[in-house]
Parts: C-alpha cells; sequence; structure tokens
C-alpha cells in the first residue's frame, strides 16, 4: 500500500504534459479543457430575506408614523410605504447607491451601538423644496455632489420625526431612547458603521404626487443582537428555574401586601320614591342584620356573623366564599 504508483519524475513529466496539451485530460464526457469564466459578484450583494416577520410589521407601522409626521412637516400630502428588508455588509450596502446621500447616525439607548438613515438625493431634494414652499418643477439650485448646512438641517427634521415614529412602534417590544449622533454624506470619511460589519436595512419609500424616492432605516445586527429572536419570529422558551424563582417571589411577597378591609351587614331595598324622600333620623330597615360579608379592595372573601366584641362592632368569621359565590356577592 505504501508503493508510489508514479515517481517523482514520472509526475513532473505528466504535470508538464498536462500543461502544454501533449497530455489530453479525458472524462465520460469526451475531450474536456478548464477555462475560466466570468462571474459577477455584484447581484450577491444584496441578499433579501424574509427571517424577520416582526420587524417587516414594525416597519409597517412606522411607515404610518412617518406618513403623518412628514405631512405636517411639509404641508402637504405625503405617503411612505415600507418596502423589503435585505442584509449585507455595511461596505456593500453603501455601494448600492450611486447618488451622493445623507447618513443620519442615531444610538437607540439600551442597545449598544450605532444604527443610521440613509437618506438618498431623491428624498432630500424634495424635502428641501417642498420645506422652503418652493416649486417641485425647478431644476436644483447647485449639482448634486454635496449638501448645505440648510438642507442637512431640514433632513434632520425628517429624521428626528422618523426616531419618534420608532419610540411609538417599537415601545411594545422594547422602550427605546434614541439621540442624534450626527449627520454625514456620503462622500465623508467617515466610520458610521464597520465596513465589514453585517447590518439589517428597511428600504421605505416616499410617496409625494408623481415622485416616489427611497430611503433607508439600517441596523447593524450585532446592535439588535438581543433582539434578532424576537424579530425573527421566533417564540421564547420558558425557564422552569427563572418560574419557580418568581412563584417564589410572589408568594412570599402577597401576604405582606397591604390591603383595605371593609364590611357589608345586611342589604335593604327601597323604591327611588323612597331614598328621594329620607331626611335626617329615618330608619332604613336591614335584612338579616346579623349576617356581614367582609371585602378585602372590594373583592368579597368570607362570610360571618356581625355583633360585638370587646366593645367594638365585629364580624366573626364562618367560611370562606368560593368564586362563584363570590361574583354573586359583589354583582348583587
Amino acid at each position: 500500500m505504501n508503493d508510489q504508483v508514479l515517481t517523482d519524475d514520472e509526475k513532473d513529466a505528466l504535470i508538464d504534459g498536462v500543461e502544454n496539451g501533449e497530455v489530453e485530460v479525458q472524462t465520460g464526457n469526451g475531450l474536456q479543457y478548464a477555462s475560466v469564466r466570468d462571474f459577477d459578484v455584484t447581484p450577491r450583494n444584496r441578499i433579501v430575506t424574509d427571517s424577520f416577520p416582526k420587524l417587516q410589521n414594525l416597519n409597517r407601522k412606522l411607515a404610518g408614523s412617518i406618513s403623518q409626521s412628514t405631512s405636517v412637516l411639509l404641508n402637504e400630502k405625503v405617503e411612505v410605504e415600507s418596502g423589503p428588508l435585505a442584509s449585507s455588509t455595511w461596505a456593500e450596502f453603501c455601494e448600492l447607491s450611486t447618488d451622493v446621500a445623507l447618513i443620519f447616525e442615531f444610538k437607540a439607548m439600551p442597545l449598544d451601538g450605532s444604527a443610521a438613515i440613509y437618506v438618498q438625493s431623491g428624498v432630500i431634494r424634495h424635502l428641501v423644496e417642498a420645506f422652503y414652499g418652493g416649486s417641485k418643477e425647478n431644476p436644483p439650485r447647485h449639482a448634486i455632489d454635496g449638501f448645505t448646512p440648510g438642507e442637512m438641517n431640514v433632513i434632520s427634521l425628517f429624521c428626528m420625526d422618523i426616531l419618534k415614529g420608532i419610540v411609538a412602534t417599537w415601545q411594545s417590544l422594547i422602550l427605546l431612547e434614541p439621540e442624534k449622533v450626527g449627520v454625514h454624506q456620503s462622500t465623508d470619511v467617515v466610520e458610521v458603521i464597520e465596513s465589514s460589519a453585517i447590518v439589517i436595512h428597511s428600504e421605505f419609500t416616499l410617496h409625494a404626487g408623481d415622485e416616489r424616492h427611497d430611503f433607508h432605516i439600517v441596523w447593524p445586527t450585532s446592535m439588535l443582537a438581543s433582539l434578532l429572536p424576537v424579530l425573527e419570529g421566533a417564540k421564547r422558551e420558558r425557564d422552569a428555574q427563572e418560574d419557580a424563582r418568581w412563584e417564589q417571589v410572589i408568594r412570599a411577597r402577597v401576604p405582606e401586601a397591604l390591603v383595605d378591609v371593609s364590611s357589608r351587614v345586611g342589604n335593604a331595598r327601597m323604591s327611588l320614591r323612597e331614598v328621594a324622600a329620607l331626611q335626617a333620623g329615618d330608619v332604613i330597615d336591614i335584612e338579616n342584620p346579623r349576617i356581614g360579608t367582609v371585602f378585602a379592595k372590594h373583592v368579597p372573601v368570607l362570610e360571618g356573623r356581625f355583633g360585638v366584641h370587646d366593645g367594638c362592632y365585629a364580624i366573626e368569621a364562618t367560611r370562606w366564599l368560593a368564586d362563584v359565590e363570590a361574583a354573586q356577592t359583589a354583582s348583587g
């Protein structure tokens, strides 16, 4: 088994023969020679995924919130709809668009890290023109190779409204406290997110009249790490030991809770005419005044005999009320 099939010299000769074509390479399908083919990796930069149904649902609600806030900001009817989700590296995402854009960087405590709202030039041009009351039919005042401080301020207002919408729509999942970090042009040499970091970018489309423009909200997966199982729609597994600890705490603390205790001694039925005619000194006859019901926070808990003990009115407990009896007593 250790004997060589070919010597080293024979191996070298065979390799040389394959390289110069003297030795033909054959397969079951006949002669076949290796060749190099072009392969375009660009289409693979954007990987659309449906693995975050909860995030998609949040985005649909967020789009409605952005529609309302932007309509108020611009004093015109604006509709925003949520689009697909995609996952890629931050560098690959930035390569998807060749236009100059603004990147609104923000943090969202208690999540760790920075996220971004990526606003493309079409959205910026429309928002700025509408905000300052200009005509959208007029061409831009300058070539789109950079943005003025005034334009960046308008986009900041737009993005701050988006952050408010995120707080409102995400509150059922987590209470966020987002804050602005800065506004950068996509041509700036600023590392908002690490180039190799995997991000989830949500597409939104702004509709205003016949115009439609896209912008994105970009979340690093590392920032959403603690929420990914929920965003992916996975059900949280219950921890039996954690549940047991909670049960022990509740059982220990509930008996120490303070509640108001009250009692009702008998009942009486009167017409509204009789009630309206009552005056100071009138006597109301009570049915069976020797039986009383004790309430804890307005919930009937036990029944007993009414009397006097050590010079004070008191009720001697006779029996606990069952759930059905308690419900009937409370409704009666």
